[in-house]
């Protein structure tokens, strides 16, 4: 398990089992990491470790770093692993010569389903319920594809003309666009699921086979009614009051999420060899429709506005891996290659605003009809060879080699309406728009154009080699050291659209952006105080990389949210020097109790910075001086062990600061920086501190669990509960506040009972957020605090039930 690789780790390492999967009821990789010591998720999507995500977070399956899918970010989206198909999660939060150099909170390693050690299949499935989401004759939906149930558009959604090209203002062109734009109301399903896997071992005369075979479907419905948007402005020089409201949407909110996955491995051992081969495919199509309404209070521009949305996204991840173990005397030869192909597609994006004025609709004043198609796709191959020579038991000689290459794509392409202005309709629901399109009859009516900037799609590339060393030495009986370097040496390059000297755009190929080569330092000490306790401590020094978009001069727009990302190319890596201390006890089989200091000091932190004078533009900057420390502690204890059952309880928390030096931190071309902005818009250095946190840092997270099991292992109980600090999401820039995210109270209860023969049945009762709690962003300033989001989940009800044979 976990907790016997965690003690002969030299790593410091946390993680979760597929044991604690099943015990606790996480259906997909993003509930469950929440549950790891000092690991947050953000979004439901996002993972940070020790308050780091982004690109300070690396995950990779079965040891092969794999890419995000988000083109807005540089981590994984985690929520597409459902805990069907994994084995363990281990978080590495010390790094080794032979891991990549490029994480500093944590290495996510996703291991699959492993080799065999007998026939079994089972077959499973769930169904689940939330009253306030779930048959619901309010809830909302448009019509999307055929085949939107399998988790992938059939082609319907796809751009009906040529990308780039200029269209004729008639209406056999604009016709040719799907004309709804409108979501319906109509009531949804509740949750389900189903999974199935086979796995054997044959024994031969001279290998042993193994082979594996899993699939899980997944198809979930959420409709959040009142879901609430607000956006507020700070008051200029001044003013007694701390914001002043922009605007409020309010409306409904629904989303229908496929996520299927099918995973297949076979692989032969004999006694010194073992090769195998896994494919693993995942595939996720999530529908959204909104209706709201929205109204502008400012002060200026006072309007009233009905906002429909319809979006599709599409998400596949494939990835082959192959991989042989070899045992030469006293030499052990590991390799491993894997090939990845990712890609995101958002197919019409459409979003329309019908104003409403002296009672009259039309388009003035914030309508709008506006339509986008975006996607992503990046080719990975990645090899890695280890060499591993054990001299004798108290000094172990590894290296190897690692070589990867990336090329990512990325395009969008936007489509808006004319002759908007000219145009009043007769009603509220963007559906019924067609009759206002341009005809012989309606010279002056709506009739779609092309607004693509060609400046928004790029292509990168990156090539990266690898060597590393290290030796792991027993110093007498107690002591035990573990030091090496590793190099790397990375070169990207990137295509596309970028500004000359003389502010004219013009088209550039294979522009080398990075040519890097580091040498990256490891030095751990584990001392055994016993058999069953070990101190560690360990420096290290690793680094992180500018993504593709960041290390060029792009000018890309965002068309959901409107922010303009403004590419730099002077951002430089960013280095991080690491240190380390952890006591662990693992005092009994499956308890244990540990506690973990660190202390992180980073040089040139990459950060997403908002110009002063226009805050909806955001570019990478490098900070000057930026630290985070903290502590952790964690334990697992049977409190009651009975020959009825066992009652044992566990949890962790996790307490992190982390600090950005303002006054270096960038914010205009004239080169002012975080904290003179501030003085300057408050007139005055009262109360405006030098220093605040990271972005997205939760500065604490609380993890527990009650957990009782009958001697028999008929019966099953587990209470878990999960919280995180007030995280800042936002950083405030000029007039904008800051925003956080509020702790939310995860509550959590499953019950299960086995039984039929040997007890391969089992039935199961899971109930998700118990506190009935609301997901909710507030803006907030030293005086004053108001909402930003709100959501509300509700509590959900899934009875389960699987078959073993």
């Amino acid at each position: 398990g976990v907790m016997l690789v965690q003690k002969k780790s030299v790593n410091t390492l946390d993680g979760i089992s597929s044991s604690t999967f099943r015990k606790v009821g996480d259906s997909n990789l993003s509930s469950a990491m929440k549950r790891v010591t000092g690991v947050s998720v953000q979004g439901d999507k996002y993972v940070y470790v020790r308050g780091l995500g982004d690109r300070y977070t690396k995950t990779s399956v079965n040891g092969m770093v794999i890419p995000g899918l988000d083109p807005d970010r540089n981590d994984v989206q985690i929520d597409i692993f459902p805990t069907g198909i994994l084995e363990n999660v281990l978080v590495y939060k010390t790094f080794t010569p032979d891991l990549p150099g490029s994480f500093t909170g944590g290495l996510i390693d996703i291991q699959t389903k492993a080799f065999p050690e007998k026939k079994s299949t089972s077959i499973s499935m769930s169904m689940g319920y939330n009253p306030a989401m779930h048959f619901n004759s309010n809830s909302l939906s448009y019509k999307g594809s055929s085949t939107d149930w399998l988790g992938f558009d059939n082609g319907s959604r796809d751009l009906p003309v040529a990308a780039n090209t200029r269209l004729n203002e008639d209406n056999a062109t604009t016709t040719l666009f799907d004309p709804t734009l409108g979501a319906e109301r109509g009531s949804n399903f509740m949750n389900s699921s189903l999974s199935f896997s086979h796995r054997n071992q044959v024994i031969g005369k001279k290998l042993t086979w193994g082979y594996n075979a899993l699939f899980t479907y997944r198809n979930r419905n959420s409709y959040f009614q009142d879901f609430e948007r607000r956006q507020y402005e700070r008051n200029a020089i001044g003013s007694d009051l701390g914001l002043v409201r922009d605007y409020t949407a309010k409306g409904d909110l629904a989303n229908n999420e496929v996520l299927w996955s099918g995973l297949a491995s076979i692989a032969a051992k004999s006694a010194n060899t073992t090769i195998g081969t896994t494919f693993l495919n995942i595939q996720n199509g999530v529908s959204t429709s909104v209706k709201r309404t929205r109204r502008n209070t400012s002060l200026n521009n006072p309007t009233f506005l009905y906002n429909d949305i319809l979006t599709y996204t599409e998400r596949n991840m494939f990835n082959n891996i192959t991989y042989g173990k070899h045992q030469i005397g006293d030499v052990r030869l590991n390799w491993t290659n894997s090939f990845i192909l990712s890609s995101q597609y958002e197919p019409d994006y459409r979003e329309t605003a019908i104003n409403e004025d002296d009672d009259q609709l039309g388009f003035r004043n914030g309508g709008l009809i506006n339509r986008f198609w975006r996607e992503l796709s990046e080719v990975n191959e990645n090899l890695k060879v280890d060499l591993e020579y054990e001299a004798n038991e108290s000094n172990k000689l590894k290296f190897g080699g690692f070589a990867s290459f990336r090329n990512r794509e990325f395009n969008v392409y936007n489509y808006s309406y004319s002759n908007l202005s000219a145009s009043n309709v007769n009603s509220s629901d963007p559906n019924d728009l067609e009759q206002f399109i341009i005809s012989d009859s309606n010279p002056t009516g709506l009739y779609i154009q092309n607004a693509t900037d060609e400046s928004n799609a790029y292509e990168g590339g990156q090539t990266l080699f690898a060597a590393y060393a290290m030796n792991e030495m027993r110093i007498g009986e107690r002591l035990k050291s573990v030091y090496g370097m590793r190099m790397e040496s990375v070169k990207m390059t990137y295509s596309g659209i970028v500004e000359n000297e003389n502010g004219i755009e013009v088209p550039v190929t294979d522009q080398e952006t990075l040519n890097e080569t580091n040498f990256l330092p490891s030095l751990s000490l584990i001392y055994s105080l016993s058999e069953t306790m070990n101190l560690r401590g360990s420096f290290t020094k690793t680094l992180a990389r500018p993504s593709f978009r960041e290390k060029s001069e792009a000018f890309i727009v965002d068309p959901i949210t409107g922010i303009w990302f403004i590419g730099n190319i002077d951002t430089k890596q960013a280095e991080i020097l690491n240190y380390d201390l952890r006591w662990e006890n693992f005092f009994k089989p499956g308890e244990k109790i540990a506690a973990s200091l660190f202390f992180k000091d980073f040089t040139n932190h990459i950060a997403i910075v908002a110009f002063e004078v226009a805050p909806n533009q955001v570019t990478p900057r490098n900070v000057g001086s930026a630290f985070a420390y903290g502590a952790e502690l964690e334990g697992i204890k049977n409190i009651f062990n009975t020959p009825f059952g066992i009652l044992s309880v566990g949890g962790n928390f996790t307490y992190t600061i982390s600090r950005v030096d303002r006054s270096t931190v960038t914010v205009s071309e004239t080169g002012q920086n975080e904290y003179q902005s501030e003085v300057n818009f408050k007139g005055t250095e009262d109360g405006v501190e030098k220093y605040r946190n990271m972005s997205m840092q939760a500065p604490f997270s609380i993890n527990g669990n009650l957990s009782f099991e009958t001697t028999e292992q008929d019966w099953s109980a587990n209470l878990s509960y999960n919280v995180q600090g007030e995280t800042l999401t936002y950083v405030s820039a000029s007039i904008v506040p800051e925003v956080y995210t509020k702790p939310f109270h995860s509550l959590n209860f499953k019950a299960s009972r086995n039984f039929g023969l040997d007890q391969n049945q089992s039935l199961s009762l899971r109930i998700q957020n118990i506190l009935n709690d609301n997901n909710e962003l507030i803006y907030r300033t030293e005086s004053d605090s108001e909402l930003f989001s709100l959501r509300k989940p509700g509590t959900t009800f899934t009875v389960s039930y699987s078959y073993s044979f």
